[in-house]
């Protein structure tokens, strides 16, 4: 094993492979953390380029507080200057059947039925007993059912 380690050696081309790995990681697992990871691992690459010499340890360090740094940083900014959007019910679908009125394709059991929505059966909650074929009117949403009222 420690032959191994001696002879380990990562050029500025392995980093910017770590880095384009990272970015795929970024794009497929939610949160931003790998992009900021990525950033360091290519000045790391940068670092190696102009200083080939750098040993694998020496790498590792720069890499792993540029990291620490870079992800500080970023999550800082982040946080301080939160992406606005024009529509506020990005990524709350249901917030968009505010106000709109349907047809429940379910009697209202204790208080919950069902409407179709597009190609989506939803969950409406209630306080009234109302049959299949009756009008709601959508007033709010919680998380994964829509609270009606009889029109």
């Amino acid at each position: 094993m420690m032959d191994f380690m001696n002879e380990l050696t990562l050029n500025h081309w392995t980093w910017f492979v770590i880095a384009l790995v990272l970015l795929v990681l970024e794009i497929a697992l939610p949160g931003v953390v790998f992009l900021w990871m990525a950033m360091a691992s290519v000045i790391v690459g940068g670092v190696v380029f102009f200083a080939p010499d750098l040993g694998w340890e020496g790498q590792l360090i720069i890499f792993a507080v540029l990291s620490i740094i870079s992800v500080y940083v970023g999550r800082t900014f982040l946080r301080r200057n939160p992406i606005e959007t024009d529509d506020q019910n990005l990524n709350q679908r249901g917030r968009s059947f505010v106000g709109q009125t349907y047809k429940l394709i379910a009697d209202m059991d204790n208080g919950r039925g069902k409407v179709r929505i597009g190609d989506t059966n939803w969950t409406v909650e209630g306080d009234f007993d109302g049959l299949a074929g009756d009008k709601v009117k959508v007033v709010d949403v919680d998380v994964t059912y829509l609270i009606v009222e009889p029109v």
